[in-house]
């Protein structure tokens, strides 16, 4: 990521008995290109085998939009790995809802949150 010009990274880390990808799209403002960048770079690794299949976008400080989320939602949809659980952290009320119908026809899991230690909760829970 040092070469689009970001320092905050993307990574998977243990947490409560259970590994979560923590997809770190947040502080990038009105960047629209930077976010569809980065996450197409991030999906690389996302789609490994050995990545988790569970899910935290983290999205505050950035304008979100339905073309961004669309994207998302899309290519998590069609990876060569099936996603357990994805939670969307930071999103505006509309936002919110546009998620909420995208992805009623998506093969995991998918909500909504503005706290992520609830969101790390949800994603790991039996």
């Amino acid at each position: 990521m040092e070469e689009l010009g970001l320092k905050k990274k993307s990574f998977s880390m243990f947490f409560n008995g259970g590994e979560i990808w923590f997809e770190h799209l947040d502080a990038l403002y009105d960047q629209a290109e930077l976010i569809k960048q980065k996450f197409m770079q991030d999906l690389l690794v996302i789609q490994r085998p050995s990545t988790s299949s569970f899910i935290a976008v983290i999205l505050n400080e950035s304008n979100i939009n339905g073309e961004i989320l669309d994207l998302i939602i899309n290519e998590f949809s069609v990876i060569n790995k099936q996603l357990r659980k994805v939670v969307f952290i930071g999103l505006t009320l509309k936002m919110k809802r546009y998620v909420k119908k995208r992805s009623a026809h998506t093969n995991f899991l998918v909500i909504c949150m503005d706290d992520l230690e609830k969101a790390k909760k949800w994603l790991v829970k039996n």
